[in-house]
């Protein structure tokens, strides 16, 4: 029997996932989570899944981060995130962390299934580049404008160092201010601002500092709200 844990907190996603799987295999147990916490505890407890299929934006854990942390449980499981973000750093973020294949939720039932079966075989998916786009952030950027699911992936894509260093740009730090702060060398501080930059898809301090500031202020009204719920 094949085994697939689908891990998307849509349940009507995870129903429509789990009816076209049962039209693949004639034998086939569908497991389910609806959030990250839910998807380690099925991984971690049960011993013959074949597949994680997962999506990005998680409860309890989001973004790449999630690809990492379940391939850190159980490394002999394959998984293929399956998403609506059609950002090409996500998607080459999620290969790097391990993910064996990256599922477009743009496509059709029929692709979709075409691509679970190509993993379950032993393949890798990609998607066409012509479906993937790039996040291009402009010189002048609205500062009340929401940063959308790829912008907020992009940040967890940053490692704890560069969170630091993005926290000092923002503070006004100058580079040669940031070296002494951390106790790095100068020519660190320009790498971390280099890959942070490349990373968040811009190309000048002043709009990473800006994205940044969004992302503090929306994941504080996302800490308030739930606090509230």
């Amino acid at each position: 029997m094949t085994t697939v844990l689908v891990a998307d907190d849509h349940p009507l996603f995870r129903e429509a996932i789990a009816d076209a799987l049962r039209t693949m295999f004639d034998r086939v147990g569908v497991l389910e989570a609806g959030s990250m916490t839910e998807a380690i505890d099925q991984v971690a407890h049960t011993n013959d899944i074949d597949l994680v299929l997962l999506d990005l934006r998680m409860p309890g854990m989001s973004g790449v981060k999630g690809v990492r942390t379940l391939r850190r449980r159980r490394p002999d499981i394959p998984i293929a995130v399956i998403s609506a973000l059609d950002d090409s750093m996500v998607v080459q973020q999620c290969f790097d962390a391990g993910a064996i294949g990256y599922i477009p939720k743009s496509l059709p039932r029929a692709g979709i299934a075409d691509a679970i079966q190509t993993i379950l075989e032993g393949g890798s998916f990609a998607p066409d580049e012509r479906l993937v786009g790039v996040s291009a952030r402009n010189e002048e950027q609205d500062e009340t404008e929401e940063l959308d699911d790829a912008m907020r992936c992009r940040f967890e894509l940053l490692t704890n160092q560069q969170w630091k260093v993005l926290e000092l740009m923002a503070q006004g730090l100058l580079n040669k201010q940031i070296a002494y702060a951390i106790d790095v060398q100068l020519t660190t501080v320009k790498a971390h601002v280099s890959s942070l930059l490349q990373k968040l898809g811009v190309s000048r301090r002043t709009q990473a500092v800006i994205l940044y500031q969004k992302y503090c202020r929306q994941a504080s009204l996302s800490d308030r709200s739930n606090q509230r719920a």
